[in-house]
């Protein structure tokens, strides 16, 4: 992670290291035993955590510790990295496929402004994960593009719960219509919603941004990911 030119605030070094390590706000919320709606007051700068909790963030992302309580030095320590391992989505084994083979893939490509294009004909089948043992409905999508690099990366299969509620500083799919035919879709972190708007996140490029639900009624969850083979 370069330094930017202009020091940063504390908050903004806590949300560039999160995102350059990949995590949401709950996710580190969580490793640090507050809720991600505390990430989000240190991010803003709203709040400050407190030192030692502080501390713990530096080494839970990867960053020196210095950096990230005062801007001062490096924003890496010298030395071995560190030895906690950084957050990814469930990666479902082979060993944890079950039943019969009736798991549906479907494919997306490049769609303008960014979208993707889903096609609702499965480009393959396969036997169902563990994760979605009896969930009707569940399916896979083989993710296009880097923009939730590097949780999801371009060639991995994202598994898909579509009747799991939407929840704060998950990853989801939107479509802007039901699954037939071609649908436009979107994948990104979802950080809030009213009854108007979704607020998303993306990694690469960093960047919040909000969409009007109207536009992208269906919502479902990711639930985990097979890496690209």
């Amino acid at each position: 992670m370069a330094q930017p030119d202009k020091p940063a605030t504390r908050g903004e070094r806590i949300r560039a290291a999160r995102r350059q390590r990949g995590w949401t706000q709950g996710q580190l919320g969580e490793a640090l035993g507050v809720s991600s709606q505390a990430v989000s007051q240190w991010e803003q700068g709203r709040t400050d955590p407190e030192i030692d909790r502080l501390q713990m963030a530096a080494d839970l992302l990867g960053v020196a510790r210095d950096w990230l309580t005062s801007g001062l030095g490096p924003d890496r320590g010298e030395g071995a990295a560190p030895t906690v391992s950084p957050f990814t989505p469930a990666i479902v084994p082979g060993t944890e496929l079950v039943g019969a083979r009736d798991f549906p893939i479907y494919a997306a490509a490049q769609g303008g402004e960014g979208h993707l294009i889903v096609t609702f004909d499965p480009i393959e089948v396969v036997k169902r994960p563990a994760i979605l043992e009896g969930v009707k409905g569940a399916y896979g999508i083989l993710v296009y593009g880097d923009s939730m690099s590097p949780a999801y990366r371009w060639g991995d299969m994202a598994l898909i719960n579509p009747h799991m509620q939407p929840a704060r500083d998950e990853v989801h799919v939107f479509y802007d219509h039901g699954p037939t035919g071609e649908a436009e879709a979107i994948i990104k972190n979802l950080v809030g919603w009213n009854d108007r708007t979704w607020k998303l996140e993306q990694f690469r490029p960093e960047l919040q941004f909000e969409v009007a639900r109207v536009d992208w009624p269906i919502c479902h969850r990711v639930v985990g990911k097979y890496n690209r083979r």
